[in-house]
């Protein structure tokens, strides 16, 4: 059985869906990101806006009582950019990151 490892170079969901293994991974690690509490008030979040700055995510997060470590807040992040849920944009001028949701993201609007 493949391992994590095994698709560390994947970029895309159609290399994931070249192989039964990779598609079991990518649903599996899917489940993962929108099933766990933090990362479903990430995605809420970020959905109910069109884009939004990590600052402002992390402030809303924070003042939420939702987590209050940035550590926690990265893990989390990159679990959704992996998992395709959010996408990351970098606003090279002003070295800003920004996040919109992606349309598997948007899953969220059934999970209420």
């Amino acid at each position: 059985m493949p391992d994590e490892s095994d698709f560390k170079n994947y970029k895309t969901m159609e290399q994931y869906s070249k192989t039964v293994e990779g598609t079991r991974y990518l649903h599996d690690l899917y489940l993962k990101a929108v099933n766990h509490p933090i990362r479903r008030e990430i995605l809420n979040i970020v959905n109910g806006t069109k884009r939004i700055s990590k600052n402002d995510l992390v402030k809303k997060l924070s003042d939420d009582n939702i987590l209050d470590d940035e550590y926690v807040f990265n893990y989390n992040m990159d679990f959704l950019i992996k998992a395709f849920c959010i996408q990351s944009i970098k606003v090279e001028k002003s070295n800003e990151i920004y996040y919109e949701i992606t349309q598997s993201g948007k899953v969220v609007d059934f999970l209420k």
